[in-house]
């Protein structure tokens, strides 16, 4: 490609998976906001929540990068057969999670909120959450593997579409429920949860629409997406099952970083919540613009043209930089409003979050730059050792080392024990320099 035809592709690209991703991203935060006029025990309560939810879509979110690294590839050499099977496989697995994640959290609510936190009112108040969001993760099983397909056939537009739909509805719902606005009751952080299955439930409900309107190839004799043999599933659980199991390591290990903060009393919990929230919402540019080039490269390895893939992988390393500078920017201009809008100015909690949010920006360009090699470049080449190696090393051996030594040995200050991070992405960043420049991150997959 040109340089012209490549910006304009991954400009049509990127724009709607990063607005979606922010959307997306923005559903927790909303209700954060709204659930913030409540108190402290139930921001606390619903962080603590949402780390469940983190770990389970976070496993979700493996597998499904499974499945578009092969979808990307079959879509840019057209075998339909495959990328039905792909889509069956994936389906199978998911909504598996999705129902024994379902039962979990909507029965045993209080023994699973036990695991990050002993305070008794955190405990209570994210229990009535966590059992009545339950349903949603039920259909996020749904929501995930037609999502990504649809990222693998670069078909973004409707992935935006869904998720502005799931935003308002959430918007409006929250509004609502949570303090009982427009006559309905105020049902607190239970509002919060129900408004977030109804959000999530309007994204299943267009995604299924537009399947069937757009006469989607996996919707063509639909048996056969389920006719994959035991051969191909061990094919294509090779690449899937290590990606969501690092994926799922990688959310238990920033879940103990819970732990220690957890250690450190309520208003850090409280200021760690929130932060874990916005760094969301600010990574979502990183990774939604990673998450493109995954989808542009893998087209490419699957037509066969290699010396493109490679003028691309250089075009959007130098873009990543770009991208990190601007979210660096933006989050200095935005640290202290955001403060504000949580309305915790002043307090203990809001300065904890003052320090850590500055602290965060300094390294934004370095953590953007290391996920367009772990979430664009290797995983669209099926690299999938060296994605294991940078994030489960880097949480591991690194992050959560440091983070104990600091926190629970030498209990330094918060903004101290958060450095970890930092020494996280240099680690990362040396790994994936290496192993970019080595050239061998580059495979063709096939489940046969």
């Amino acid at each position: 490609m040109e340089n012209k035809e490549f910006y304009k592709l991954t400009f049509k690209t990127v724009m709607p998976l990063m607005l979606q991703s922010l959307l997306t991203s923005s559903v927790n935060f909303i209700g954060q906001i709204m659930v913030s006029k409540l108190g402290v025990t139930e921001i606390a309560g619903i962080g603590v929540a949402n780390k469940i939810y983190s770990l389970y879509f976070l496993v979700l979110y493996g597998t499904c990068c499974g499945c578009v690294m092969f979808v990307s590839q079959y879509w840019g050499k057209k075998d339909l057969e495959g990328l039905k099977k792909i889509m069956g496989m994936t389906c199978s697995i998911t909504i598996s999670l999705g129902i024994i994640a379902t039962l979990l959290t909507a029965f045993f609510p209080v023994q699973c909120l036990s695991l990050f936190t002993s305070d008794p009112e955190i405990i209570a108040s994210g229990a009535k959450y966590l059992r009545t969001v339950s349903a949603s993760y039920f259909l996020l099983s749904l929501i995930y593997p037609i999502n990504y397909m649809l990222r693998g056939m670069t078909r973004v537009q409707i992935i935006f579409c869904s998720a502005t739909i799931s935003v308002l509805t959430n918007i409006i719902a929250n509004y609502t429920l949570i303090l009982g606005n427009l006559g309905a009751p105020g049902l607190g952080v239970e509002g919060a949860a129900l408004g977030t299955v109804i959000a999530r439930f309007s994204e299943l409900a267009v995604l299924l629409i537009y399947l069937f309107w757009s006469k989607n190839p996996v919707l063509y004799q639909f048996h056969k997406n389920f006719s994959y043999t035991a051969a191909e599933m061990k094919n294509f659980l090779l690449k899937a099952l290590p990606l969501a199991g690092n994926e799922f390591f990688w959310g238990v290990g920033t879940t103990l970083y819970f732990i220690v903060y957890g250690h450190m009393g309520k208003s850090v919990l409280a200021a760690m919540s929130i932060m874990s929230t916005i760094q969301t919402l600010v990574q979502t540019f990183g990774l939604s613009f990673s998450s493109s080039a995954a989808v542009i490269i893998g087209n490419e390895i699957g037509k066969g043209n290699e010396a493109e893939v490679h003028r691309c992988a250089k075009r959007f390393h130098k873009l990543a930089v770009y991208v990190g500078m601007i979210e660096m920017a933006a989050m200095l201009l935005l640290t202290e409003p955001i403060v504000a809008v949580y309305q915790i100015n002043g307090t203990e909690t809001g300065n904890y979050l003052l320090q850590i949010l500055y602290l965060m920006s300094s390294f934004l360009v370095l953590n953007t730059f290391n996920s367009m090699n772990t979430e664009g470049l290797f995983r669209s080449g099926g690299d999938v050792k060296t994605v294991l190696l940078m994030d489960m090393g880097g949480i591991w051996l690194v992050g959560l080392t440091l983070t104990f030594l600091f926190g629970e040995i030498l209990k330094l200050p918060l903004i101290m024990v958060y450095s970890a991070f930092i020494f996280v992405e240099i680690y990362k960043f040396l790994i994936g320099t290496y192993r970019y420049r080595s050239g061998k991150w580059l495979n063709k997959l096939d489940l046969r």
